[in-house]
């Protein structure tokens, strides 16, 4: 496993949510949503296409509140301690050759990507710009973890393998807009772009890559929603940034 992480900036486990690490996710998307969507008896799963619906016409008639909600959800503290597990903390201290007591955990996220939504897919790049707690040398990496099957199908996440060995500056930062929070593209080659590939995962499946891997959103195809979760994680060891944990770009981080 560290082997391969080290070599290609990402690893694969597969199946390593269990059934009720899915129900919790379930329940919370329930819980979060219930004032305003009526789940029935029909929506137990994630593969059933009406508990997709219902969130999808939900975003498309109100945003505001699909908003809020959606940050509601990702602050949420039984979600977030799925990643508290051992068997996530045993892994995230493997690929980053440290102990489970010096493992940090932030950037939490379940992301809810609908159908055909250009907006909020993100172009080519890197997330080191927006997580600076082991900068210079970013013993950091991304758990992505599958909640639907993921294929490119559905959009899932788009990468470059060995791409991860050089921290790339941005091209669009400008001073006036450095504290705005967006995606920094970066350059892409030739050969890279022919070397790309998706990451299919299996539902409950879950992908481990380097801050310096690159990486970009697909565009979801489907009748359903890609539904993603995930966190950041990093070694508490040497040049740890103790107590900084901004992690979009800042005038702190630039």
């Amino acid at each position: 496993m560290k082997t391969n992480f080290k070599k290609n900036g990402i690893q694969v486990v597969n199946n390593l949510l269990s059934h009720k690490d899915k129900n919790i996710i379930r329940e919370v998307i329930v819980s979060n949503f219930e004032n305003y969507i009526d789940f029935d008896t029909s929506c137990k799963n994630f593969e059933n296409l009406k508990f997709h619906k219902k969130i999808i016409e939900f975003r498309k008639k109100n945003q505001k509140k699909f908003g809020e909600i959606y940050d509601n959800i990702n602050l949420n503290a039984r979600f977030r301690s799925i990643f508290y597990q051992n068997k996530f903390l045993k892994t995230f201290s493997k690929l980053l050759n440290t102990s489970k007591n010096k493992i940090y955990i932030n950037g939490f996220m379940m992301r809810f990507d609908t159908p055909f939504d250009n907006k909020n897919t993100l172009g080519w790049h890197q997330d080191t710009w927006y997580y600076k707690m082991s900068k210079p040398n970013n013993k950091s990496a991304v758990c992505w973890t599958a909640i639907t099957k993921n294929t490119s199908k559905n959009g899932t996440l788009i990468y470059v393998p060995n791409s991860h060995s050089k921290f790339l500056k941005s091209t669009d930062l400008k001073k006036k807009d450095r504290y705005i929070t967006q995606t920094r593209k970066i350059e892409i080659t030739k050969k890279e772009l022919s070397n790309k590939k998706n990451l299919n995962l299996g539902s409950g499946s879950a992908s481990f890559f380097h801050l310096n891997l690159k990486h970009k959103s697909g565009i979801n195809y489907s009748k359903k929603i890609r539904l993603t979760v995930g966190c950041t994680f990093h070694d508490m060891g040497e040049n740890f940034n103790s107590g900084k944990e901004f992690y979009r770009i800042s005038k702190n981080s630039i």
